[in-house]
C-alpha cells in the first residue's frame, strides 16, 4: 500500500510538471522560415514579405534595428555581389532550423543556424560564414523582431573588390 501511495504521488507530481521549453523542427514557424531562406537563395523574397510587419525591429550585428524594406535589399545585393549562394549546416543543404516555445514570458522564437557560402563576383574568391539567426514571433503570427549574428569582414572585403565605397 505504501508503495502505491508512493507511486500515486510521483504521477501526480510529474503529472502536473510544467513541460518547459517544447522544440521541434517541423513546426509551421520552423517551415515559413525555411520558405523565407529558400526563397532568399533564388532572389525572391515573397514568403519574407509575409513573415515581417513595418513594425518589426529588425537587427543585423548591431543594437540599432533596420526596416524591413532595408532588411530586404541588403540580402537582395549578395546576389549582385556574388555568386553560387548556398546555406548548409554540418554538410547537409540548409540551415538547421528549430522553433522554441518558452511560455509567457519569452514568447516563441524560431532559431536557425547554418554556413553561408558564395562566391565573389568582383574577387573570385569563396567565403564560408556562420550564422545565426533569432526570430521571436508576435501575438499576430508575424516576427516580431530578428536578431542576425555573422562576422562580416569577409563580405565587407568583397564590397571593397567591387569599389562600393561605405559609409
Amino acid at each position: 500500500m505504501k508503495n502505491f501511495i508512493l507511486l500515486f504521488t510521483a504521477a501526480l507530481f510529474v503529472g502536473c510538471a510544467s513541460p518547459g521549453v517544447q522544440v521541434t523542427t517541423d513546426d509551421e514557424k520552423s517551415q515559413a522560415i525555411k520558405a523565407a531562406y529558400d526563397g532568399y537563395l533564388v532572389n525572391d523574397f515573397t514568403a519574407s514579405n509575409e513573415l515581417y510587419t513595418d513594425e518589426t525591429a529588425i537587427y543585423i550585428n548591431s543594437v540599432e534595428s533596420i526596416s524591413n524594406e532595408e532588411n530586404l535589399a541588403a540580402f537582395s545585393s549578395h546576389h549582385d555581389f556574388y555568386s553560387d549562394i548556398s546555406m548548409s549546416n554540418g554538410g547537409v543543404d540548409g540551415a538547421y532550423i528549430q522553433t522554441s516555445v518558452y511560455g509567457e514570458d519569452l514568447g516563441t522564437w524560431t532559431h536557425a543556424w547554418f554556413v553561408w557560402k558564395g562566391t565573389g563576383n568582383a574577387s573570385g574568391n569563396t567565403f564560408e560564414v556562420p550564422c545565426h539567426v533569432a526570430y521571436q514571433w508576435g501575438d499576430d503570427g508575424k516576427i516580431a523582431q530578428t536578431w542576425f549574428f555573422s562576422d562580416q569582414s569577409n563580405h565587407l572585403k568583397e564590397l571593397a573588390a567591387a569599389g562600393v565605397e561605405l559609409q
